[in-house]
């Protein structure tokens, strides 16, 4: 397999690890219902703290727009990596086919790896999208958290492939510089 195909199956596995890690919001402790004799859920107060840690805005951009464009990043990403976006030019934020744009090389190997990746995109995207949608203010921390974490593995991965000449700089490496500062902000301060 090329080294292309291998890095891109190695950043849709990182992505999902640390994406899917950070979106967790409440914990849930099982006590009994003092008056009855059922059990009922009731949030366990140690998490709650710490899950409302962080949250901090930045001007007017808060840790819900900030889940929010992690949410519109995702779909981007998932559109241009998936082909979607091939009628548009490859300029930054435009579209334009992934091989040509990143440089990298299409085979019969790497366009599986392509669907598998673009899947992967689409798998963060529904689950970032569920914790922003139905989430509340803890769960916008906790997206930004894991977003900053998705950002940071993609910048190991682009600056890693830009320093071996496998890949272009596009304006994917420009967010990864600004973005995990963003939501790491957003998230933890």
């Amino acid at each position: 397999r090329s080294s292309t195909a291998t890095t891109m199956l190695a950043a849709a596995l990182l992505l999902l690890a640390t994406h899917t890690a950070a979106t967790a919001t409440l914990q849930f402790t099982v006590k009994p219902a003092l008056a009855q004799n059922k059990l009922q859920l009731a949030p366990d107060p140690v998490a709650t703290i710490v899950t409302l840690r962080g949250g901090a805005c930045l001007g007017p951009i808060t840790p819900t727009i900030g889940a929010w464009l992690q949410v519109v990043l995702e779909a981007y990403f998932l559109a241009l990596m998936s082909g979607n976006l091939k009628f548009l030019p490859a300029l930054p934020f435009m579209g334009g086919d992934p091989y040509a744009k990143y440089g990298w090389t299409e085979t019969a190997s790497t366009k599986p790896l392509q669907t598998q990746f673009a899947g992967a995109i689409g798998y963060l995207l529904s689950i970032t999208f569920a914790a922003t949608y139905w989430g509340d203010a803890a769960a916008h921390v906790n997206v930004c958290r894991g977003s900053m974490l998705a950002w940071l593995v993609c910048g190991g991965v682009f600056f890693g492939q830009l320093a071996k000449g496998t890949t272009k700089f596009t304006e994917g490496n420009v967010m990864c510089v600004v973005l995990p500062l963003l939501f790491g902000y957003l998230g933890f301060a």
